[in-house]
């Protein structure tokens, strides 16, 4: 990799670290009217693997393979400039393993197929977003399964929520770490 991709890849990382301390860390208003949808950002990093997925992803158009028993260090986020009311990432329970813990405010709950972790945000202190780092491990050998992500707004006066779904395509096992595309 040239210096100038690596210094480039820098430049973003520490952009995005420095925007998401000041997201986390601001209170907002919800709008009277609010019709744009919340965004969302998930990078996984590790096995010599680096992406970010966003909003404007194809999530359909392809699948992340992720290296069972491989190290990844994940960063995921949402936000919304109205207030953001809950974001949610949800994963199979059998498939990954969390080697750190999840921090407060965001709470897991299991329902033992599936595990959900959530952050829900208040309607008298809005908050623009919330963001949750972690290390995983994945497991099962040929596994497809999905991460599904979803993030809410509070929809302004009218409490019309605006939800964003997105699901990313999973498969698990002996191979390498690579998007393969469809």
């Amino acid at each position: 990799m040239k210096n100038k991709d690596k210094f480039s890849i820098l430049r973003a990382t520490t952009l995005f670290l420095i925007a998401a301390v000041l997201l986390q860390a601001c209170d907002t208003e919800i709008p009277d009217v609010d019709t744009e949808p919340p965004t969302f950002r998930f990078q996984i990093q590790g096995d010599g693997f680096d992406q970010t997925f966003d909003e404007d992803t194809d999530f359909d158009s392809f699948q992340l393979n992720l290296r069972e028993d491989a190290r990844y260090n994940i960063t995921f986020s949402g936000a919304d400039l109205g207030g953001v009311k809950h974001i949610q990432w949800q994963y199979a329970t059998d498939y990954v393993e969390f080697e750190t813990s999840i921090p407060s405010p965001w709470t897991t709950r299991s329902s033992g197929l599936s595990t959900s972790i959530n952050w829900y945000g208040n309607r008298s202190n809005p908050q623009t977003g919330m963001i949750l780092t972690a290390s995983i491990r994945p497991n099962g050998e040929n596994i497809s399964h999905a991460f599904n992500f979803m993030v809410k707004d509070f929809g302004g006066a009218s409490a019309m929520e605006n939800t964003l779904f997105k699901s990313l395509n999973i498969y698990s096992g002996n191979h390498n770490t690579e998007i393969i595309r469809f």
